[in-house]
């Protein structure tokens, strides 16, 4: 996994750019590091299944955890999610792709990468 983010520098540039090149069903804790809202996720599904991002208002989560949102992808496709008024995530935002949706999918994606890029402000 490799994270990376942004510089903020909340005057001029108020949204913050969240690029997790390689997710998978091991949760990538507090991507934030802070509250935030999301106003725009971008999933490149490179692995040969469908993939499904969940992303949950929480520090850290646990596959007990019920996501706030879950975006399925299909293999080797992009999707991009735009969410005009933002999602509030009051804790901080978590983050896993796994190969089936609900809570209880644990699988990882195979045969490629799944990328996920997060607006947040």
């Amino acid at each position: 996994m490799a994270l990376t983010t942004s510089p903020r520098e909340q005057t001029r540039f108020p949204n913050v750019l969240i690029l997790e090149s390689v997710l998978n069903s091991t949760a990538v804790s507090d991507l934030a590091g802070r509250p935030a809202d999301v106003t725009t996720i971008d999933i490149d599904n490179q692995s040969n299944a469908a993939a499904f991002v969940k992303l949950y208002d929480a520090v850290d989560a646990s596959v007990s955890n019920v996501p706030v949102i879950i975006i399925m992808v299909m293999n080797g496709t992009r999707r991009v999610v735009e969410l005009p008024t933002g999602v509030a995530f009051t804790k901080g935002i978590t983050a896993r792709c796994v190969t089936a949706g609900g809570t209880a999918g644990t699988g990882n994606p195979a045969g490629g990468n799944v990328g996920v890029s997060i607006v947040m402000r």
